[in-house]
């Protein structure tokens, strides 16, 4: 395996020494993502909300600060980030604010209806199917619940092509049925970031529509 396929398979699962390195990295590198996903979700003091790919831990601790009844729940399916969100968040933990697993979404057993609020950052497109997983996710938010996600296609070469992943993520969302989408754009290094913003929609709001 290359250099490039190897750095790539660690930012999607980070493993052994390298992947301690590369939680370093993104705690590191991704700061103005994290705040600029936080400013994105309006979180409320008792918001319930679940941070699809929490690596190292940053943003969802910055989202726990911001609750007081609230709770977030996170799920990673790397254990080397499981150990490092774990002891960046441990007094979140320690009050029940936070509670983080490893595994995949299809791990997750909360109810339907259950998450205020669901996002993730540069997890999506690591997907084998996305609209599959989005399905998945919009089953656990509330009526009324919001699907977030930010992220910085790093392939792409121009603007025009950031726009076209972000238009491919709309589409995506559209499938699965979400409404008042919304989507930003932010200059950030080493390229665009994207925030995608969705609605799950209420039974009453679905009851007028048809």
């Amino acid at each position: 395996m290359g250099l490039k396929q190897n750095l790539f398979k660690q930012f999607r699962k980070p493993t052994g020494s390298l992947g301690r390195v590369i939680g370093w990295l993104m705690s590191i590198k991704n700061k103005d993502r994290a705040s600029w996903t936080i400013d994105n979700l309006r979180i409320n003091p008792g918001d319930k909300l679940l941070e699809i790919g929490y690596g190292p831990g940053v943003t969802l601790g910055k989202a726990a600060n911001r609750l007081t009844s609230g709770f977030i729940a996170g799920i990673d399916h790397s254990e080397i980030m499981l150990k490092q969100a774990t002891k960046r968040n441990k007094k979140h933990i320690e009050n029940n604010k936070v509670k983080l697993e490893q595994g995949t979404i299809w791990d997750l057993e909360y109810p339907d209806n259950h998450f205020d609020t669901i996002y993730g950052s540069n997890v999506h497109f690591f997907w084998k199917d996305p609209v599959e997983e989005f399905t998945e996710l919009v089953k656990l938010l509330k009526p009324e619940g919001q699907l977030l996600m930010v992220f910085q296609p790093r392939w792409t070469t121009t603007e025009d092509e950031v726009k076209e992943v972000a238009e491919k993520t709309k589409i995506q969302y559209e499938k699965v049925g979400l409404t008042n989408i919304k989507t930003d754009f932010k200059k950030m290094s080493p390229v665009t970031c994207i925030s995608i913003i969705g609605k799950k929609i209420s039974p009453i709001q679905a009851t007028n529509d048809f």
